[in-house]
C-alpha cells in the first residue's frame, strides 16, 4: 500500500483522482500572490492612463488582469499536482531529478498548458472584444498586442505553474 495526499491505493489498481480535492490553501495563496503581482504589472502597462490619472478606468479589463492569472495558476498547479500524484503511484524508487526545462516539456505539461492557455486566452479575448463593442469602439482599434497577450501569458503561466507544482510534489514524495 502507498499512502499519499490522504488517499490509499493498491499499486495494481488504477487511480481515479478528481481535480477539486487537490485544491488547497497553499495553491490558492500562491495563485493569489501571482495574480496580484501580474495583475498589478499588467494594469500599469495596459491602463497607464488610468493609473496616472488621465483616462477612465476600464473595469472589466481590470478584473480580467487579476482574475485570469489567478484562474490559470490555480488550475495549472492542480493539473501539475494531479499528474505528479498519478506518476508517483506505484513507484517505490525515488524520482530521478530533472531540470525544470525537462519537467516543463514532459509529463503531458505542454498539452495541458496549451488547453489551459487557449481556454483562458479565448475567454480574455472574447471579453475584451465584447467590451470594446459594447463601448462602441471600433474593433479594428483593439490592440493586437493585448490579444496576443491574452493567449501568450496564460500559456506561459500554465507551463511554469504545472512544472513547479509537479516538481514540488515529486520531490516532497521522494524526501518522505
Amino acid at each position: 500500500m502507498t499512502t499519499t495526499i490522504g488517499h490509499e491505493t493498491n499499486e495494481l489498481q488504477p487511480i481515479k483522482l478528481g481535480w477539486l480535492p487537490l485544491v488547497n490553501r497553499a495553491i490558492l495563496i500562491r495563485a493569489m500572490i501571482v495574480a496580484v503581482v501580474i495583475g498589478s504589472i499588467l494594469t500599469i502597462i495596459n491602463q497607464s492612463g488610468w493609473v496616472f490619472g488621465s483616462d477612465p478606468l476600464q473595469l472589466l479589463q481590470l478584473i480580467l488582469v487579476f482574475g485570469l492569472p489567478f484562474g490559470v495558476v490555480t488550475l495549472s498547479q492542480v493539473a501539475g499536482l494531479r499528474r505528479a500524484y498519478i506518476d508517483s503511484v506505484g513507484q517505490r524508487a525515488p524520482a530521478i531529478p530533472e531540470s525544470i526545462i525537462a519537467t516543463a516539456v514532459s509529463h503531458g505539461i505542454p498539452a495541458r498548458a496549451v488547453a489551459i492557455g487557449m481556454a483562458f486566452g479565448s475567454l480574455n479575448a472574447i471579453t475584451v472584444l465584447a467590451d470594446a463593442y459594447l463601448r462602441s469602439v471600433d474593433l479594428a482599434t483593439v490592440s493586437f498586442v493585448s490579444l496576443g497577450q491574452a493567449y501568450a501569458l496564460p500559456l506561459v503561466f500554465a507551463v511554469l505553474s504545472q512544472a513547479i507544482s509537479y516538481r514540488r510534489y515529486r520531490y516532497k514524495v521522494v524526501k518522505a
